[in-house]
C-alpha cells in the first residue's frame, strides 16, 4: 500500500460552525469502548500536539454534560461511538444539536453497525446513513490487501472536496477508504459533500448475493 494515505475504516461527518482548525480547545471525546484511545492513538496525538485538551468518557457514562449553569463545558464534541443506542447523563440528540447551533464543533464516526441515534444525529444535519451493515463497494477500485468484498476502496484525489480549509494542503496521492455510504440533503446549503464516490461504486450488504434481493435494494454512491 505504499504511496497511498490511509483514511481510517469509519466513514465521518464533520460538523464544523466555522472551520476544522477549531478555535477553542476544550474537547469531549466519547468513545464506545477504552480500546479506541489505542486504535486511533495517532489521531488523537496529533491533536494534543495542536494544543487540543481531550476528555475521554464512555458514550453512556452517566455523568454526562455538554452545558452547567447555562455555559457549554466544552469547544468541541468528538463522537467515536458509532453503535451506541443512548447516551447518558443529560447528552441527546437535542443537547448535541443545541450544542452545534451554539457554535459548537462535532466530528461524529459512523461505521456500517452505526446505531439509531447517530443516524438520527446525521439526519438532523442532512445527511442520511444508508441501512445497517451496509458499506460502499466497488469492484474495480479496491486495494490489494481487501479480503475479498471490495470495500477497502482506493479513492482518488479528485474525489476530493477542491477546499484547503476543510481536507487540507492539496493531496496528490491515493487514499484508501472503508465505510458507510451516505447521502447528503442537496438542498441544505449549509451540507458539503467532503468526498464522493467513483461512478463503478456503491452501496449495499457485501454478505448477501445481490440476485437474492430486489434491486432496489441497491444505492448509488458514484
Amino acid at each position: 500500500m505504499e504511496g497511498y494515505k490511509k483514511l481510517a475504516g469509519l466513514l465521518v461527518i464533520a460538523v464544523i460552525s466555522s472551520s476544522l482548525v477549531f478555535a477553542g480547545k476544550k474537547t469531549l471525546v466519547l468513545v464506545d469502548n477504552w480500546s479506541l484511545r489505542e486504535t486511533h492513538s495517532i489521531f488523537f496525538r496529533t491533536l494534543r500536539e495542536k494544543g487540543y485538551d481531550l476528555t475521554f468518557k464512555t458514550a453512556d457514562d452517566a455523568s454526562l454534560a455538554l452545558v452547567k449553569y447555562g455555559e457549554f463545558l466544552y469547544d468541541n464534541l468528538i463522537l467515536f461511538s458509532p453503535s451506541v443506542e443512548e447516551f447518558g447523563g443529560s447528552v441527546n440528540v437535542e443537547a448535541i444539536t443545541s450544542f452545534i447551533d451554539g457554535g459548537g464543533n462535532v466530528l461524529v464516526a459512523a461505521s456500517s453497525q452505526v446505531g439509531d441515534t447517530i443516524r438520527e444525529l446525521a439526519t438532523e444535519c442532512g445527511v442520511e446513513l444508508d441501512e445497517e451493515k451496509t458499506a460502499v463497494i466497488d469492484h474495480l477500485n479496491y486495494d490489494m490487501a481487501d479480503q475479498g468484498k471490495h470495500t477497502l476502496i482506493v479513492a482518488e484525489p479528485k474525489n476530493l472536496l477542491d477546499a484547503p480549509m476543510v481536507v487540507g494542503s492539496k493531496i496528490s496521492s491515493p487514499f484508501l477508504f472503508r465505510g458507510v455510504g451516505m447521502v447528503a440533503d442537496q438542498e441544505n446549503p449549509l451540507v458539503m459533500n467532503v468526498l464522493h464516490a467513483s461512478s463503478t461504486a456503491y452501496s449495499f450488504n457485501p454478505d448477501t448475493k445481490i440476485d437474492d434481493v430486489s434491486y432496489t435494494k441497491l444505492s448509488c454512491i458514484g
